[in-house]
């Protein structure tokens, strides 16, 4: 590898003017390249990448860089390039870049590049250089990556052989299973693949749209493979589609297309692996998500990235890639992948999607139209006016998001069921936060009715009582049985605290409020309340401390003033002129 200093002394190292020149525009160029992707600005990086690289070619942490930099913007045809560069002559391990690519991830590009291009002789070549990341056991992406180098020549048999339904490993078993399926498919082999996409529906559950989808399309092939059993196959095809999740888009679309055309074939419906390249997009979609699941992960980019490359037809390679994207903080490029996925069942979940990477890269604006008119529209359902009232909320607009909340409880299809308790909650709070109590005890006591084990319900009941000094027994109780639910919660121990606070118990208060400032060092209103009753036990130097420490802590405006009144004079006198507003 070469350290940052090499580096620096490579490009500049002696010789004739012009190539110091050269290098110097090269290492500048380089620079700001780095500094761009570390922003997340992609595009700007990308575009110093390339000054770096005509300048100077032979420096492999520029490549390296710049191939990341043109893998996840989308700049394919340079990624391209690139990696046959480093495949020529790779960057050491361990060379500083953005997301950490290595040596399997360049293979993996230049693999679904010739894939793409159905040049399986290339795509042998370049999965020889890949090495597993797996340490022991199944080699799951080299096993899958051999399997679709067979069924791409159609040698079937050979495929599903390199994919042993009985894998010992629970994890490359399941990979196996389902990419059994879909080798069986592309071998027009629909009755066995029907039977493998349902063995998996059956054992994963209802959370398997796709899958359903891919079991409901070989079964309506069959069906026409199979004129004696097309009866049985059909209505296999219905009772797959009917058992899926009700909301889902992929299903709903099926649903209503198989009931329009009950002739529909298994092609017409969708969903069918026709191509090596669908089944090696649909690897890489499930190792996107997977690699992303408990945390972002920079291999889901590439993934998702490797996906939209090899099926760049298929709408669900786009919206993943988006997905990944916006989780790694690439608002333009997530925006770009979401457009990307065009009409058909997916088109509005992309939109819902688009929204919410506005809103969470600052455009609420944005967002918050977006979402407006995704809930104006016919067929919209309560969780898009949720949407609307959490852009609404962001905005500290919560009287504006109490009344959207009213609106999706007005669609609510069982307002009385324990699992719409959420929705009730979200209003009462949005009220009490608006300033409306009597509108929102009522929403936020339903919540508790029907969910009363619910420790964040039952302490925002509980606490709003008390805050109040209103019903200060009942709050107890119901802050006593918040406690009993999530005795280790910082806010729940924080309402106990003040619960003998306001009783004018200030010594247990402060015992309790000190451990819930250990459990929530970054709520202001933990410190808050410590600074309270630090003071009124007499250690004002450390009631000071912790209300500038709540300071820190990005308080809302309201506890901002009153923590600047409290440092300024003192808990007595910024009492008295609360007292006094109030009057």
């Amino acid at each position: 590898m070469l350290p940052a200093l090499l580096l620096l002394a490579a490009l500049l190292a002696p010789g004739p003017a012009a190539a110091t020149a050269q290098q110097d525009a090269a290492l500048a160029a380089y620079l700001r390249g780095r500094v761009a992707a570390g922003a997340d600005e992609m595009g700007r990086a990308a575009a110093s990448f390339g000054l770096a690289l005509a300048a100077e070619r032979a420096v492999p942490e520029v490549r390296l860089n710049a191939f990341e930099t043109a893998l996840v913007s989308g700049d394919l045809r340079t990624m391209a390039q690139l990696a046959d560069a480093l495949a020529a002559a790779p960057a050491e391990p361990g060379t500083p870049s953005r997301f950490g690519f290595n040596e399997s991830v360049v293979a993996l590009a230049r693999a679904s590049v010739a894939a793409s291009a159905r040049d399986w002789r290339a795509f042998d070549s370049a999965r020889a250089t890949f090495r597993d990341p797996m340490t022991g056991g199944t080699p799951v992406i080299s096993t899958l990556l051999d399997a679709w180098s067979a069924a791409a020549r159609g040698r079937f048999d050979e495929a599903l052989a390199r994919l042993p339904a009985d894998e010992p490993n629970p994890l490359a078993r399941s990979y196996f299973l389902e990419h059994r399926g879909h080798v069986l498919a592309l071998a027009r082999r629909w009755g066995e693949a029907a039977d493998v996409y349902g063995r998996i529906v059956a054992a994963e559950g209802a959370n398997v749209p796709r899958l359903r989808l891919q079991a409901a399309a070989a079964a309506l092939e069959a069906a026409r493979a199979e004129p004696a059993g097309a009866s049985a196959w059909r209505e296999k095809a219905i009772l797959l589609l009917a058992g899926g999740p009700r909301g889902d888009p992929l299903l709903t679309d099926a649903r209503a297309r198989l009931a329009a055309s009950p002739g529909l074939d298994g092609r017409r419906l969708g969903g069918l692996v026709l191509s090596a390249g669908d089944g090696l997009a649909l690897m890489f979609l499930r190792l996107a998500v997977d690699a992303s699941r408990e945390r972002p992960h920079p291999a889901s980019l590439a993934f998702a990235r490797f996906a939209t490359i090899v099926a760049p037809q298929m709408a669900e390679t786009w919206l993943i890639a988006g997905d990944m994207l916006g989780r790694h903080g690439l608002a333009d490029l997530a925006l770009a992948a979401f457009d990307r996925v065009g009409p058909g069942p997916y088109a509005r979940t992309a939109r819902v999607r688009r929204g919410q990477v506005l809103a969470e890269s600052g455009d609420r604006a944005g967002a918050l139209a977006l979402f407006r008119a995704l809930a104006a529209e016919p067929g919209a359902g309560f969780e898009d006016w949720v949407r609307v009232s959490d852009v609404e909320r962001e905005m500290d607009d919560h009287a504006a998001a109490a009344a959207s909340l009213g609106r999706a409880i007005a669609l609510l299809p069982d307002p009385t069921a324990p699992d719409t308790a959420w929705v009730w909650f979200l209003r009462g709070s949005a009220h009490e936060q608006a300033g409306d109590w009597a509108a929102a005890e009522p929403d936020l006591r339903r919540a508790v009715e029907l969910q009363g084990d619910n420790a964040i319900f039952l302490n925002y009941l509980g606490y709003s009582l008390l805050d109040r000094k209103l019903a200060l027994d009942e709050a107890d109780a119901l802050i006593a049985r918040a406690f009993k639910a999530a005795p280790d919660n910082g806010a729940i121990i924080d309402s106990m605290g003040w619960s003998k606070f306001v009783r004018g118990r200030y010594a247990e208060a402060v015992e309790l409020l000190e451990q819930a400032r250990a459990a929530e060092p970054a709520d202001p209103t933990v410190a808050d309340h410590l600074g309270d009753a630090l003071w009124r036990v007499g250690r004002r130097i450390e009631a000071r401390h912790a209300w500038a420490s709540a300071l820190t802590l990005e308080p809302d405006d309201r506890l901002r003033r009153s923590l600047e009144r409290k440092l300024a004079v003192g808990l007595d006198l910024a009492a008295a002129d609360r007292a006094l507003a109030r009057r």
